[in-house]
């Protein structure tokens, strides 16, 4: 009986530890900022799809063809940029964004065998009712899907609005750098 007990225990305390690595490792992510007003996408490619994070994920599928678990933490990645432009209060998309849409149309054509699926977040600073930023953060990041799909006939896109909930920069929650467009690849 003590023994059965202790077992329960033991794999409940598994089940408890195996789950908080995966909420952490969804929790991790690698972030890359570009802020140069038309990037190669080449660039962008390597800022979405980093090296080391290729190389672990190489690593974990050798290891689970061999039939074993994988147990490294593989954090994800992202790109975010405050070159995805917008005029104050609006969802339209400038020329400038654009051009910076174009370098990351063009990177997610020519890595599509790396990534599933892609999350576009849209932040906007603390300006603003929270309700009126919640629904500008995802009008946003919807005219930027809708630009990338029809532009690069990209597919399996899905948007989130983060209003100011996660700024960039906390000691000013108004500064630019917090308006912002986030690219984060499933992979």
């Amino acid at each position: 009986m003590k023994t059965t007990k202790m077992m329960v225990l033991s794999a409940l305390a598994s089940a408890l530890l195996a789950g908080a690595q995966v909420n952490a490792a969804d929790t991790e992510r690698k972030t890359v900022s570009i802020n140069d007003r038309v990037p190669t996408p080449e660039q962008v490619a390597d800022a979405m799809f980093p090296k080391e994070i290729q190389a672990l994920k190489a690593e974990c599928a050798a290891v689970e063809k061999a039939g074993m678990r994988c147990q490294s933490r593989i954090p994800k990645s992202s790109l975010d940029s405050v070159l995805v432009t917008f005029p104050r209060g609006s969802a339209a998309l400038t020329g400038e964004a654009k051009e910076f849409l174009d370098a990351v149309g063009k990177a997610l054509q020519a890595r599509e065998s790396l990534w599933s699926a892609l999350r576009i977040e849209g932040h906007t600073d603390i300006t603003g009712s929270p309700e009126v930023n919640a629904r500008l953060s995802k009008e946003r990041a919807d005219v930027v899907k809708a630009y990338l799909m029809k532009t690069y006939a990209l597919k399996n896109i899905e948007t989130v609005g983060r209003a100011s909930e996660e700024p960039k920069d906390t000691a000013d929650p108004t500064a630019a750098v917090n308006r912002r467009i986030e690219f984060v690849p499933e992979w």
